[in-house]
């Protein structure tokens, strides 16, 4: 094949065409200590319970190739590209490389109805044209590089991780200033509207930790709007960029009579709703090359970020769930004797009469910062961390829950259950479900020959501020002989560390 130099290293001519391919790819290995797969900690489920029943180490193989496909038009250049492979993650259900039993097909259809091809995974897709920018690939919301600095893929959304679908145009000001408006698909990524006084309620606890919310999102009908203005220059780079989100909620639904004294509700169930929403986040960043500044002081390739968001009615583009669609639940962390909870939803409603009844939007700050230095041209350490702050801003929040934990009432909101939650006088009447929590991590790579990275990460978690701090919660502990335990609801904390080898095989 004949070598094409139009693009850089790596492409060759697709025999008999003027197009130009690149091949890549990666390999990557992964032992991961209190925490999931590509270094998620343990906020929350079974294992932020930190039980002896916990998965002390979670293990992945995740592999990748790579297509780059580029030609030149009377446009300017067109090109397309892929990213796909599969994984293998121990704590997987049975799935094409696990072992277990695989479910048979129905009689009517050939569709499996669990395991499958999970293991399978599409990062980019995505075709570029004059401009524009369409398929899977990151965001252009996106500014602060998180695999730069470290491996951990929680708290700090970073849409680049996984990829989000998305219809964009860029235009180059010229001076290293481009400007982007796109659209992009937010329904992988959004948290719950949650209604109060319907069939479940909000911010709901069991003796198994805390549950996922109710969701009271209605179906996709405005996607995500997107717009960035990038700074590039040899010093560094700058960003600012915003998105508008269309908050859109389900129908009202009857109220619990036992839960909520007053039994009116909107009439018109079924058909009734509150009106939509917008919501919002921005955000800011700056980085530098610190060897630009100070020369002798710092090594090539010497960096430092700072970023900062801002979110309302949108807590999915300030904080990462884990990637599951519609999970609000971000913190069920136990410590000995305590556990520090909080959830992220977006907004909040009652179909109660009398009470307002549209969305209250919550709201989500967040800043981030990291700076990394070469010790060699082999070694590197980086030095992170972030603080992350959340209020619900919801009177529905503060009337159903707040007020009634403050006089010491009992929450749990499932019909003919006892309540999980046991209030005190100690619970604000106001914010209850506000928490706060920060970071503070290093990692450190080593390439003892070109293209492999041996990586080393080592993250401190806590929850500073725990939503209802001050209340009892009932919780399954083995150090209860009964079975349940009551808890204190407060700060937590937990370690967690990653060590990762991976192979860049591109040419």
């Amino acid at each position: 094949m004949k070598v094409c130099s139009l693009y850089g290293a790596g492409f060759y001519y697709i025999p008999g065409t003027d197009v130009c391919l690149k091949l890549g790819g990666f390999l990557r290995t992964e032992w991961n200590i209190h925490a999931n797969g590509s270094f998620a900690t343990f906020f929350s489920g079974g294992n932020a319970l930190q039980t002896r029943t916990e998965d002390n180490y979670i293990t992945r193989a995740r592999g990748y190739i790579t297509t780059d496909v580029r030609e030149q038009t009377s446009y300017g250049t067109l090109r397309a590209y892929l990213a796909a492979g599969w994984q293998f993650t121990s704590d997987d259900s049975p799935t094409i490389s696990l072992p277990g039993t695989q479910a048979t097909p129905s009689s009517a259809t050939t569709t499996f109805t669990t395991g499958g091809n999970s293991n399978l995974s599409l990062l980019r897709a995505f075709i570029q044209f004059g401009g524009f920018t369409f398929g899977k690939t990151a965001s252009f919301y996106d500014f602060l590089n998180t695999s730069k600095y470290t491996l951990q893929t929680q708290l700090y959304q970073d849409y680049a991780g996984v990829g989000v679908f998305t219809y964009g145009y860029t235009q180059q000001l010229g001076n290293g200033i481009a400007a982007t408006i796109a659209v992009q698909d937010q329904s992988p990524f959004v948290h719950p509207l949650c209604q109060f006084g319907g069939t479940q309620e909000c911010l709901d606890f069991s003796a198994g930790g805390a549950l996922p919310s109710t969701n009271n999102t209605a179906g996709n009908l405005v996607p995500d709007i997107v717009g960035a203005i990038r700074l590039d220059q040899a010093w560094g780079g700058a960003q600012v960029a915003a998105i508008a989100h269309d908050n859109r909620a389900t129908y009202f639904t009857a109220p619990l009579v036992q839960t909520i004294g007053n039994p009116a509700f909107i009439p018109g169930n079924g058909s009734s709703h509150p009106d939509d929403k917008w919501g919002f986040a921005v955000q800011g960043g700056l980085e530098l090359n610190l060897n630009q500044f100070w020369g002798g002081w710092f090594s090539k390739g010497d960096s430092f970020v700072v970023q900062s968001q801002y979110c309302v009615g949108e807590t999915y583009s300030c904080v990462n769930t884990g990637g599951t669609r519609l999970n609000d639940v971000m913190f069920s962390l136990y410590n000995p004797n305590k556990i520090g909870i909080g959830w992220a939803d977006e907004a909040f409603f009652t179909g109660l009469g009398g009470a307002d009844n549209g969305l209250q939007l919550a709201t989500m700050w967040n800043v981030y910062t990291a700076i990394q230095h070469y010790w060699t041209p082999d070694v590197r350490t980086s030095l992170y961390g972030g603080f992350f702050s959340y209020q619900a801003n919801s009177t529905d929040v503060d009337n159903f829950v707040c007020a009634v934990l403050n006089h010491g009432g009992v929450g749990g909101h499932t019909p003919g259950t006892l309540g999980t939650i046991h209030g005190s006088f100690a619970v604000s009447n106001t914010g209850c479900a506000d928490w706060q929590a920060w970071q503070i991590g290093s990692r450190t790579l080593w390439n003892p020959v070109r293209n492999l990275d041996v990586g080393v990460d080592v993250l401190y978690t806590s929850m500073a501020k725990s939503a209802f701090e001050g209340a009892t919660v009932q919780l399954n502990v083995p150090a209860s002989t009964a079975g349940v335990a009551n808890v204190a609801v407060g700060d937590t904390h937990i370690w967690s560390g990653i060590l990762r080898i991976q192979y860049n095989f591109y040419p």
